[in-house]
This record gives structure tokens, C-alpha cells and sequence, in this order.
């Protein structure tokens, strides 16, 4: 009898700490999360800072998850990808997949996360970002915990840039505080210029279509004080 509740109690452990070495996904999709780990997404107060640009092929840049009070938030499960755009991936993945469009997701993870194994994380598996139609530049584009972690916050990851310039891109985050029916966030992504070609272009092009919108209104401005001032004009005339 003894043994069978040594058993018992064992099996239940295995049961409840979830996916211990790794996430089964390769895109952060919240209604999936929740459904895995039995309870909606709660926020742990975690946000991210990025820095302001990366180099095209340039030096590894650090992407820093900390606690929005500053405290140590502990946690043991990561799901971590970078993708180009401005868009955060969780908004993409909650809506159907369309040809054309980046609905379900957005199929390519830029980049290299660096120095995984000393932060006990790894590669997600090969496969299952095949399955999920996602393209790596690199096995470890996505990145993922390798056993439970022992992290909490501030908690760095260092990311290398593609050699080909991405324009801006998205960091996607989802962090675990423990097993199933413990609190989980998809952490509110943030977005990193390139320095190269084409983050300068999309600079110039911002810059140009505020220059544009801001001429407009000085026109707009001079229409209307043209425009009151034959009217003041006009009335003056009739009272003569």
C-alpha cells in the first residue's frame, strides 16, 4: 500500500510540472498557453528593454527582462523569438492564417540567441517549428528552457543580429513561473531599429510622411486664415 502512494504521488509530480524541458511551440499563441497550462494569461509585472538598434551582421545585443517594480521575479520556463516587423507575434498568431499575410504568425525568426547552455536554455526543436511553418535563420532563432529554470529577474539573453538587414524587428517573449496552473505572461514586446539600409530608409520615409503631414497642416492653417480674413473683409465692406 505504501508503495502504491510513493507511485502515486510520483506519477502526480510528473503530471504537474509541465514541459520541463522545453516549450512544445514554436509561435507564442496565448489560447494555446492557457490551455496548456489550465489557466488564462496573468501578468507577473514583467516588461522588456531593448536596445535602440542593432548592425546588420554586427555584435550581439542584449534583451533584458525585468520586474516593472524592480523586484526579483523568479521563474522556469521561456519561449523567445525575434521576428521582423512591428508587430507583436501573439496578436498575429490569434488570428486565422491567410496566404499573403502574416496571420497565424509571422513564418521567419531572424537572428541567434548566444550562450544558451550556461543559462540553462537550448535550440527549439528542428521539428516543431517545421510544423508550425516557421523558418529559422538559425537553430537557435527560437530559443526555449532546457530543464526548469532556476532565473529570475533581471534576466539577459544575448541576441545576434542577421547578416542580412531585417529592418525593424519585434522581440516576442512568453515567461513561465512554474508548472501547470501557475501565472504566465506573454510580456508586452518591444521593437529594435537596424542601423543598416533599410532601418534608415524606413527612418527617412517616417521622417518625410511627418514632414508631409505637418506641411499639410501649415497649408491648412493659411487656407483658414485666408479664408476668415475675406470673410472679416467682406462683412466690413457690406456694414460700409
Amino acid at each position: 500500500m505504501h508503495f502504491i502512494q510513493i507511485i502515486s504521488l510520483l506519477t502526480l509530480a510528473a503530471m504537474t510540472l509541465a514541459f520541463p524541458q522545453g516549450a512544445p511551440r514554436c509561435k507564442i499563441t496565448e489560447s494555446i498557453i492557457a490551455a496548456g497550462h489550465k489557466i488564462p494569461q496573468g501578468s507577473l509585472g514583467l516588461v522588456m528593454n531593448l536596445p535602440a538598434s542593432y548592425t546588420p551582421g554586427g555584435a550581439a545585443v542584449p534583451i533584458t527582462v525585468s520586474a516593472a517594480n524592480g523586484g526579483a521575479v523568479k521563474f522556469q520556463g521561456v519561449l523567445a523569438y525575434v521576428t521582423p516587423g512591428s508587430v507583436q507575434d501573439s496578436q498575429l498568431t490569434a488570428i486565422p492564417a491567410n496566404p499573403g499575410t502574416n496571420g497565424g504568425g509571422v513564418p521567419q525568426h531572424v537572428g541567434t540567441f548566444t550562450n544558451l547552455g550556461a543559462q540553462q536554455l537550448r535550440a527549439q526543436t528542428a521539428a516543431i517549428c517545421t510544423a508550425q511553418n516557421v523558418t529559422n535563420d538559425n537553430a537557435a532563432s527560437t530559443i526555449t528552457h532546457s530543464q526548469p529554470l532556476t532565473a529570475q529577474t533581471p534576466f539577459t539573453v544575448m541576441w545576434t543580429p542577421p547578416a542580412t538587414d531585417a529592418g525593424v524587428v519585434t522581440v516576442n517573449m512568453v515567461i513561465s513561473s512554474g508548472s501547470s496552473k501557475t501565472p504566465w505572461q506573454i510580456i508586452p514586446s518591444g521593437q529594435i531599429q537596424s542601423a543598416g539600409a533599410g532601418g534608415a530608409a524606413a527612418d527617412a520615409a517616417k521622417t518625410a510622411k511627418k514632414a508631409k503631414k505637418a506641411a499639410a497642416g501649415a497649408a491648412a492653417k493659411v487656407a483658414n486664415a485666408v479664408k476668415a480674413a475675406a470673410a472679416k473683409a467682406a462683412k466690413k465692406a457690406k456694414k460700409a
